[in-house]
């Protein structure tokens, strides 16, 4: 998942889901959609929802579960090994409780981005950490998550690893069986919350989808065959046009995940632009096209229990930082989000709601 602004009680056991009044569709907000068909709808945040009121209430309106954008990150979370920095994290809860938001943290372990303390530690202090980091966050917020994502992206197939594996320190000190400790030892801390392993690339129909695809289930076999607690698959869907795609080779990878009984969320939706047009109106429809054309098919599939954006507004999208923003290739301001700086609704929303509503009861 992105690695994004690095400078800076109801519900809370599961994605439950109820009727709503009825509405005219276009005045429906997304999670009232969603939930009428048994989805959740929610999105990622960090600290310009506590500081931005306008955002805020564009999350009250919109969406029924939050989750941590980098505030549960290992880098962030540990700026020290001494250090724990809870602070982002308990106001994000806060702010959930508040507003009737089951709370998903995002993520306990991923190789990429150790923090430079971490480096150099051999094999032994990595694994000493790995369980203290585990114990003590999960400890913490035990009880109040609705999931956790145990382990993010944990497959790069270009490392040249067997299994097709992540390299990072993790990996590199304990094979894939991190994976299997993770998820074994947050089994037994936090009884109540879904846990769940969240993967990249796998919509994408290139050489790095099809590896990635390739690897996954039989990892995710190796976990149900150990007796591990997996309750969910969640697939980031960051879709990206300017690259190679087919649907029905995703819809056979989901309907894959499905026979093995586990639910599949949707956990960091957004649709690039940079290979759009440079007009608003005709770029904004573009999206929205092939936006839908991903969810409408997709949502039909009844593993498919949440939807959620990678943030809700263009003003805090990860593809505005500037060193994502710097390696794209045109150089107008994303728009990849169903809302744009301004909090207004774009056609994106619009194709969001309609293939909700579509979906068919869960």
């Amino acid at each position: 998942m992105p690695h994004s602004r690095r400078s800076v009680l109801a519900m809370a056991a599961g994605l439950a889901v109820g009727p709503v009044g009825a509405q005219a569709p276009g005045d429906l907000p997304l999670w009232a959609a969603a939930q009428q068909n048994g989805i959740a709808f929610g999105a990622s945040a960090a600290w310009e929802i506590l500081r931005d009121a306008d955002y805020a209430e564009l999350h009250r309106r919109h969406s029924r579960l939050l989750v941590t954008d980098l505030a549960m990150k290992f880098d962030y979370l540990r700026p020290s090994e001494e250090v724990f920095a809870f602070e982002q994290a308990d106001a994000l809860l806060a702010f959930a409780r508040e507003n009737g938001m089951p709370f998903r943290g995002h993520t306990l372990f991923w190789n990429d981005y150790p923090p430079r303390w971490l480096l150099g530690k051999n094999a032994r202090e990595i694994e000493r950490i790995f369980d203290t980091h585990l114990e003590v966050v999960a400890t913490r917020y035990a009880g109040a998550m609705q999931s956790w994502d145990v382990v993010n992206e944990p497959l790069w197939p270009d490392s040249g690893m067997p299994g097709g594996f992540r390299r990072g320190p993790w990996y590199d000190a304990m094979g894939e069986n991190y994976i299997f400790r993770a998820f074994e030892r947050i089994a037994k801390i936090d009884t109540t919350a879904k846990l769940v392993l969240n993967e990249a690339f796998t919509e994408q129909d290139d050489h790095l989808g099809r590896s990635v695809r390739r690897h996954f289930l039989p990892l995710v076999d190796r976990m149900l065959d150990k007796g591990l607690k997996l309750d969910a698959i969640g697939l980031q869907a960051h879709l990206k046009p300017g690259l190679a795609f087919d649907i029905d080779a995703f819809l056979r990878f989901i309907e894959e995940i499905g026979r093995r009984k586990l639910e599949i969320y949707l956990t960091e939706f957004d649709v690039d632009d940079q290979h759009f047009a440079r007009e608003i109106p005709v770029r904004d429809a573009d999206v929205a096209r092939f936006g839908e054309a991903f969810l409408a098919p997709v949502l039909k599939n009844k593993a498919v229990k949440a939807l959620i954006t990678w943030h809700l507004s263009d003003r805090y999208t990860w593809y505005r930082e500037p060193g994502v923003a710097a390696r794209r290739v045109r150089n107008f301001p994303a728009r990849p989000l169903p809302f744009d700086e301004a909090m207004r609704e774009k056609p994106l929303a619009t194709a969001m709601r309609r293939a909700l509503l579509a979906a068919g009861r869960r």
